[in-house]
């Protein structure tokens, strides 16, 4: 059976206020040329479907429509789970699609789905957790865990650790293929290595981890929660990354999707690079006249931009509306030349929230620049503080 692994699509995420609809549209028009041309069977969404809880009408529009629009009427099947920024509630709104299209979305951890025919996918036995499915003589089971949290897996971990129990349920899980056909297994979890870290459990403001130790073996693993396309040879294991750049720091590697063939024997992974529609730059103007130059010249580019400036005095009104003439300009960041370190002033509301953390940090470290590590466990912070106000 041939899969395509796909995951955090973050459908109405903006940008600095930037609505990122139409790159999104486009991706999913790429994704169905793929889905063609590879003669998928089966995709697997491995969570973040959407950015926030209660995403906008213009999200949840464009999730009903690229559910129809991949499936091609029920000839290609999709397997979904919600990850830590989806409502599961929300994603089920498409429910009524199931049956037609193909469509098979887990709501909760230990699901059991109903067998049956969903488009040209036979679901010919299920557990918890998993499906047995069928597709043209062809068979593969397929493990499903959501999100995993107290909340979500309705446990705690006072007298057990975290990455331990996860092991525990995913092992079980896969234990449960008691034919002699492919495994796979999709989940949306952080695993520690993944950005460089040493394999060790740890926590992040609620989020927690696993190391890759704690994997099970699988003929194919398709991760969702981390934006880098990552791949753990010893587990068969891949994060694919999200399909467009949604941070600056995002724009120092290639967007891919997967796609699997398995068979008994082997399972043959092909890369496939995702266009980068609308790239996220920064770029440094030496004073203001070179910055409204830098705008005009950079008009006729699409991308996102963030512009810093080398001031020595605060931008004139007049000088900032004919930069901002640019509407693809996010940010004006201002980088003041004053030598006395005790008289600077930062305008932090002026920064994007990762300029101003990177200022800051080296402002407090003596120069010294956080690595991407410390950067982003500062933006996963703030975005679980953003979802728990959501929520």
């Amino acid at each position: 059976m041939k899969i395509l692994h796909t995951s955090d699509w973050h459908l109405g995420k903006k940008l600095e206020g930037q609505s990122r609809i139409l790159e999104q549209k486009l991706f999913i028009d790429d994704l169905e040329r793929i889905v063609i041309k590879e003669d998928i069977d089966l995709i697997l969404l491995a969570g973040d479907v959407y950015d926030t809880y209660n995403p906008s009408a213009s999200a949840e529009k464009l999730f009903f429509d690229s559910i129809k629009q991949l499936s091609s009427n029920g000839k290609v099947g999709i397997v979904i789970i919600p990850g830590n920024h989806d409502n599961p509630a929300r994603l089920n709104a498409v429910a009524h699609l199931a049956k037609d299209y193909g469509v098979i979305i887990y709501s909760k951890a230990f699901e059991k789905i109903n067998i049956g025919k969903y488009g040209s996918l036979n679901i010919y036995k299920s557990v918890e957790g998993g499906i047995f499915i069928e597709k043209d003589s062809k068979k593969i089971y397929l493990y499903n865990l959501p999100f995993p949290s107290e909340v979500t897996l309705n446990e705690t971990f006072e007298n057990i650790k975290f990455n331990v129990r996860i092991k525990e349920i995913l092992e079980d899980g896969m234990n449960l293929n008691d034919e002699e056909i492919p495994s796979l297994l999709m989940t949306h979890i952080y695993v520690a290595g993944a950005m460089g870290e040493g394999e060790v459990a740890l926590e992040l403001g609620g989020s927690k981890a696993i190391s890759v130790d704690d994997l099970p073996d699988a003929d194919y693993i398709a991760l969702g929660h981390v934006h880098k396309p990552m791949h753990f040879k010893s587990k068969n294991a891949r994060y694919c990354g999200s399909p467009i750049e949604y941070r600056v720091t995002e724009n120092k590697f290639e967007k891919k999707v997967f796609v699997a063939s398995l068979n008994i024997s082997e399972t043959v992974v092909k890369e496939i690079s995702i266009k980068n529609y609308k790239p996220i730059r920064e770029y440094t103007a030496n004073s203001p006249n070179e910055a409204i130059e830098m705008s005009k010249e950079l008009s006729s580019i699409d991308e996102w931009i963030y512009l810093y400036i080398k001031l020595e005095s605060p931008l004139q009104n007049s000088e900032i509306r004919k930069i901002k003439k640019n509407k693809n300009i996010l940010e004006i960041i201002p980088i003041f030349n004053i030598n006395e370190k005790e008289n600077e002033v930062t305008v932090y509301n002026e920064l994007n929230l990762e300029s101003a953390f990177i200022q800051f940090f080296k402002e407090e470290s003596d120069g010294l620049t956080p690595n991407d590590n410390i950067t982003k466990l500062f933006l996963d912070l703030l975005e679980e503080g953003e979802n728990n106000e959501t929520n």
